[in-house]
């Protein structure tokens, strides 16, 4: 198995675990588990897989400490970032559809090209441009009926678990701009004089969103207050969630190293179209035909704008090899013709030889 295979696998498996995060979320909610009390046990319960990962990667706690000390001002802005990703993907979850939560968050690489362009200098190709204002279109196709519903008074009650709302649509689109800031604050950190590593930011974050989700819950989290059934359930789908969570940084770390970044980006849109799924075969919600028909559109564009380097990459290797076997073609001519030279130079000379 060579090694884009490999990471090819890696990057599916992270993203079909990670796939029924809303799942969890919404069976969470409906049995009385309040936003705090969720993150707070997923990223307590994920804090192992990622604290033990950073701190392999490292070799050991005492250089990923160092290393947190030498890049402490990318970890400064690393860390509140990922915190807020973090709280905001839980929020995204609880406010709106799931469909609407993935399709906003998964926006995130158009805003990293933008972040790239202001931040980093990156210039853009025009296929970027493009997917810019077509995502654009798309999103305002899903959103505008909803709004217009709204106001119309169709849906005057607030909206119920696992439906659309304007605040959950809005956590999930600033949750896909702080995970785009977050990529771009890791690539600047890696391009500086002295490369930052910001591998320990997942570990430290998800202690600080753990406390957070404590404070707000005023300090109960057990599930004895608040649980509407069997606690091992509850148990079951916040380990899971954890879990999940660890692994996808793991992945995260791994994949990139074996596959290219669009070959990354194009496996991540496979959440948004997985995750409703799950949400589907476990409640029976059906998307709105608005969100299915721009959410359709927009993962096409995604796609088609994630694939452009791989069809370009695709295109070079092409011309590469019709360049080689042109050459070898030209090269095996001019030997052979020098070959026959020196016999046809015998064959006119061996005459004249007889005659003399």
């Amino acid at each position: 198995m060579n090694d884009r295979t490999k990471g090819l696998l890696i990057m599916l498996t992270g993203v079909v675990l990670i796939s029924p995060d809303a799942l969890l979320v919404r069976f969470l909610s409906e049995r009385g588990t309040p936003p705090g009390a969720i993150f707070f046990w997923k990223m307590l319960f994920s804090l192992p897989l990622s604290l033990g990962f950073a701190a392999y990667e490292q070799g050991g706690i005492r250089p990923l400490w160092q290393s947190v000390v030498e890049g402490r001002r990318h970890y400064a802005a690393a860390i509140p970032l990922q915190t807020c990703v973090e709280i905001c993907f839980t929020l995204a979850f609880v406010y709106t559809s799931p469909a609407n939560a993935l399709l906003l968050i998964n926006l995130n690489p158009l805003w990293c090209a933008v972040a790239g362009r202001f931040i980093l200098g990156d210039l853009l190709p025009r296929r970027t441009y493009i997917a810019l204002v077509l995502a654009l279109g798309c999103m305002l196709l899903i959103f505008v009926p909803e709004i217009v519903e709204q106001q119309h008074g169709e849906n005057e009650n607030e909206a119920e678990l696992g439906e659309s709302s304007t605040k959950g649509n809005i956590i999930a689109f600033c949750c896909g701009l702080g995970l785009a800031m977050y990529i771009t604050l890791v690539r600047h950190g890696s391009k500086a004089e002295k490369p930052v590593n910001l591998i320990g930011a997942a570990a430290i974050s998800a202690a600080l969103t753990s406390m957070i989700g404590l404070i707000i819950q005023g300090g109960d989290v057990l599930p004895t207050s608040f649980w509407e059934g069997e606690l091992w359930q509850f148990w079951l789908a916040q380990i899971g969630e954890g879990m999940a969570i660890g692994i996808i940084f793991i992945v995260m770390t791994i994949a990139p190293r074996l596959i290219t970044g669009a070959e990354v980006g194009l496996c991540v849109l496979l959440e948004a179209v997985l995750g409703p799924l799950f949400v589907y075969f476990g409640y029976g919600d059906v998307p709105s035909k608005w969100t299915i028909i721009g959410g359709s559109l927009l993962l096409v564009v995604l796609a088609i704008h994630e694939s452009g380097p791989l069809f370009e990459k695709a295109n070079y290797v092409r011309k590469s090899i019709s360049h080689r076997l042109s050459t070898r073609i030209s090269s095996g001519f001019v030997a052979a013709q020098a070959e026959t030279e020196p016999e046809r130079e015998d064959e006119e000379s061996s005459p004249v030889e007889g005659t003399v």
